[in-house]
């Protein structure tokens, strides 16, 4: 059994009795807090009235996927954290249905710098959220929308007009259709595309599909399954190519 320095398991000490540091998290230093922050988070400990504590204009990775997030909590993100580059705002279990669409967009007008965006089953998020994002994030190289059912066609066709560096996006679950796909394909990312998920995406048809495929040639991982208007044709264009993983279902 191992034994940690003496720096981690005072970390360990301050996260454990929490309540009991927490006017003295504020003269912490910034590395400090940011190691404060991580692991708050990670425990679901982070929440509005502690973020103020512990965020600060340093940190550039937020992981707040086990917080109950609030609108208030969303704006002390932003405003503490000007500089993140990215944030995972999904939910380790079910949705996150009670943050508004007004709050995501507030973020996402207020940080300029996000790479690496997971918004997985934030079941608010409207297409007007996403253009948000895409018009504000020029550096975005990932993004994740899957279970966003509000998302369509609208929100690829920002993402294909804004989104210049964009390597890996995940729609399964929503309501894009290949029409979508096709401004995709077209699109100022869909050179550099890599990994596109479309899994359970209803209206989806062979002709987006074919688009993509044609069009994004880095592409090496391509998830189809469970999109019922694919046919054969979807599975002759796609075998042909030379990808790591190709997921679909035969109906």
């Amino acid at each position: 059994m191992s034994v940690g320095t003496l720096y981690e398991l005072s970390l360990q000490a301050l996260i454990k009795h929490l309540a009991y540091n927490m006017n003295g998290l504020h003269y912490l230093q910034p590395s400090v807090k940011t190691k404060v922050a991580s692991v708050m988070a990670k425990r679901g400990l982070l929440n509005t009235g502690n973020m103020k504590l512990v965020l600060h204009d340093g940190i550039v990775h937020l992981d707040l996927s086990e917080c109950a997030v609030t609108s208030e909590g969303l704006g002390q993100v932003w405003r503490l954290c000007p500089r993140l580059r990215v944030v995972d705002l999904s939910v380790s279990h079910g949705c996150r249905t009670t943050l508004p669409a007004s709050a995501y967009r507030q973020f996402f007008m207020h940080c300029s710098r996000l790479q690496l965006v997971n918004l997985r089953c934030c079941t608010p998020l409207d297409n007007e959220s996403v253009v948000c994002l895409v018009r504000n994030s020029p550096l975005l190289v990932s993004l994740c929308l899957a279970g966003c059912h509000l998302v369509s066609d609208r929100s690829l066709l920002a993402v294909a007009t804004y989104s210049r560096h964009l390597q890996v996006l995940d729609i399964a679950n929503t309501k894009v259709s290949s029409e979508g796909l096709n401004s995709l394909a077209n699109g100022n990312c869909s050179s550099l595309l890599k990994e596109v998920n479309i899994s359970r995406c209803l209206n989806v048809t062979d002709e987006g599909i074919e688009a993509l495929v044609k069009t994004c040639t880095k592409l090496n991982i391509l998830v189809i399954h469970g999109c019922p208007l694919l046919t054969s044709q979807s599975w002759d264009i796609t075998s042909t190519l030379n990808l790591k993983q190709l997921t679909w279902t035969v109906y």
